[in-house]
């Protein structure tokens, strides 16, 4: 590939045994990177809920290959994280097949991976692809889901009942009398809302109909509509569970909780709407925990957070924002100006918690609960005097934390679980067939309803909550 680097022949036949090989191992060492899902039997594709929604039958060539180079763009970048984390003399292992450093495996897999997916184009389409959902229906047999359906019902109708009681408080009382709060302030963004969505327009689409968005546009989309966060005080300053942090791996590769680097980590993501390829932003805070308030307090534990997304269609229209923590719990979603959410669900499916309308060309502020971390409210941003800077990093460096020591280790497990984070709630709530609800989990693994089916990176999500 290059003179005078160590480097693999980018055979068919090699490439295909240096993936396999590498997938393999990663899962034999409990590597496995659970942020797309793997497609059984080819190593060089993995895939995502909005990827497997193409009807493949009907793309044309060219379609189709880039169809297959964006799953085979996330199996490079899932193995590759999987490769950082095993220890060196497992990485040894595997030098026949990626030899070299970071740069030059990462090269290597790219590289090889065009050659897997050209010779993919020539044989019959993959069509029929789907991705596992984040329930468990066996659980839902066992715990008589027909019967123990209701009662979660009423309780969900009356906890959003409770959060909306919550946000109308917040939003009739003068938010610098209603209590102290601290304040993070994202980078001063450029542009403005109103020209990254003019910026968004000039961008053109590629053969599935996905904006192609070079790093630096991506960059000023996600710095465009960046929120900056209140978080409520306890008595007279922020608890140190309050506090924004930055995941980082110590050297025996537990996951520790920086408070002294508040930060907010951020990606792009795609859905669907009426015909639309949709551009979500995705901007994402942790916390250090979630303290019990009672005795027994099912919501308390360690590891908390929340977040933000933006729906954008490519013609610079802000379709709606909303939001969710960590665990999938709480969603809710905030029509953009000039659109109405009125779904038309059947009893069976667990109703949306609709927020009020949000103005596209104001950047916002979350106004966050202490502890609970609840959202009180959205507004536009006003930074007062005193703040705190955050610190903008790419999500996808939690799935590889590079320890003092020169080793990685990722937070999540192979199922996508924060195991630390488990929560009392799952020995309660299991017959709803969501694994360990309470958890915190990674991208892609969220399920955001009790009852019946949905997730939150369900490229149709927008078409179900019947938004027009």
């Amino acid at each position: 590939m290059r003179e005078n680097q160590a480097s693999i022949k980018t055979s068919l036949y090699d490439c295909h045994a240096g993936y396999d090989a590498l997938d393999v191992l990663a899962r034999k060492l409990g590597t496995v990177d659970a942020r797309y899902p793997r497609v059984e039997g080819l190593a060089h594709l993995r895939t995502s809920r909005f990827l497997a929604s193409f009807d493949v039958a009907g793309l044309s060539d060219v379609a189709y290959q880039r169809w297959l180079m964006r799953q085979n763009a996330k199996a490079v970048e899932g193995l590759f994280f999987e490769w950082l984390r095993l220890l060196p003399a497992s990485q040894q292992q595997l030098s026949h097949h990626w030899p070299g450093d970071q740069a030059a495996v990462e090269r290597a897999l790219s590289d090889c991976g065009a050659v897997l997916v050209a010779h993919q184009a020539e044989l019959p389409r993959l069509t029929g692809m789907t991705t596992d959902g984040q329930y468990q229906n066996w659980k839902r047999w066992v715990g008589l889901y027909p019967l123990a359906v209701m009662p979660f019902y009423l309780g969900v109708v009356n906890e959003h009942q409770n959060l909306q009681q919550q946000q109308r408080e917040f939003a009739n009382n003068d938010t610098e009398r209603a209590g102290q709060w601290t304040h993070y302030q994202p980078p001063t963004p450029t542009p403005s809302p109103n020209d990254a969505l003019e910026l968004l327009r000039q961008q053109p689409l590629d053969e599935l109909g996905i904006p192609l968005l070079g790093s630096a546009i991506e960059e000023q989309l996600l710095d465009a509509f960046m929120p900056a966060l209140a978080v409520k005080n306890t008595q007279s300053a922020a608890a140190d569970n309050d506090r924004p942090v930055q995941l980082i791996a110590d050297a025996n590769g537990a996951v520790q909780r920086d408070t002294t680097q508040p930060t907010i980590y951020t990606h792009v993501s795609h859905g669907r709407y009426q015909g639309q390829v949709t551009l979500q932003l995705n901007y994402s805070v942790w916390f250090a925990e979630r303290k019990p308030e009672q005795a027994l307090d099912l919501l308390a534990g360690q590891f908390d957070g929340i977040t933000w997304r933006v729906h954008l269609l490519p013609s610079g229209a802000v379709l709606g924002y909303d939001k969710m923590h960590q665990c999938g719990c709480w969603y809710q979603f905030f029509p953009a100006s000039g659109f109405d959410a009125q779904p038309a669900l059947p009893r069976t499916q667990e109703p949306f918690n609709i927020g009020r309308t949000l103005q596209p060309e104001q950047r916002h502020t979350l106004w966050l609960a202490a502890n609970t971390h609840h959202l009180l409210g959205v507004q536009a941003a006003n930074a007062p005097s005193a703040t705190q800077p955050l610190t903008v990093r790419a999500y996808a460096q939690l799935r590889a934390l590079e320890s003092p020591d020169g080793r990685y280790f990722s937070p999540f497990n192979a199922q996508g679980l924060v195991t630390e984070s488990r929560r009392p709630e799952r020995l309660v709530f299991w017959p709803m067939g969501i694994p360990s609800p309470g958890a915190m989990r990674i991208h892609g693994t969220h399920a955001i309803a009790f009852i019946g089916y949905r997730h939150f990176d369900d490229p149709w999500l927008l078409e179900e909550l019947g938004l027009e």
